[in-house]
């Protein structure tokens, strides 16, 4: 058996476990909205004729700084993923975790033809799963983060910090 990274207290795995996996459906979820709606926006400037290498300073500028972002949420993703299944691993004797460590993502509909209407809709549906992938995310990991501030466990201490500051980039100070 190879040595845990996160060590949690088996009185909080299931827990831990339970908000982890919300927090990394809603990650997983927000990732698939954003490549369901840039894959449609990709096809809908070919069918114009827009070519990307022909990119301004600004619009590489914005593409730069989302995927600064997506980097991000793609790198607490992968500890939240380390995290489930160390926490998992020290369920106590005979707690099982039987639901999927990360739900399906129903994507929402994109249409299937070009106009002025249509991008309006691919643009508020983008702008709506995108936040509410986000807010989701946060109403697990806030707790997930307050929880893991209390182990003893420097990992896990350095981990709620992370947590705690991607929730408040999210959801502001409050």
């Amino acid at each position: 058996m190879s040595a845990l990274r996160f060590q949690v207290p088996p009185d909080h795995a299931l827990l831990t476990l339970a908000d982890a996996s919300g927090g990394l459906s809603a990650l997983f979820a927000f990732d698939s909205v954003m490549a369901h709606h840039t894959d449609w926006l990709t096809e809908a400037a070919d069918a114009l004729g827009h070519e990307s290498d022909g990119e301004d300073d600004d619009m590489k500028d914005a593409r730069a700084t989302a995927n600064a972002q997506t980097d991000t949420i793609r790198a607490l993703r992968t500890e939240l993923a380390e995290l489930a299944a160390d926490a998992e691993a020290q369920l106590p004797d005979g707690v099982t975790y039987d639901l999927p460590i990360v739900s399906e993502t129903q994507l929402p509909f994109l249409p299937d033809t070009l106009g002025p209407r249509e991008l309006l809709h691919v643009e508020k549906s983008f702008k709506r799963g995108i936040a509410a992938q986000l807010l989701t995310a946060t109403e697990s990991l806030g707790p997930l983060a307050e929880r893991l501030a209390g182990f003893d466990d420097e990992a896990c201490r350095a981990l709620s910090e992370r947590i705690a500051a991607f929730v408040i980039s999210v959801r502001g100070a409050s």
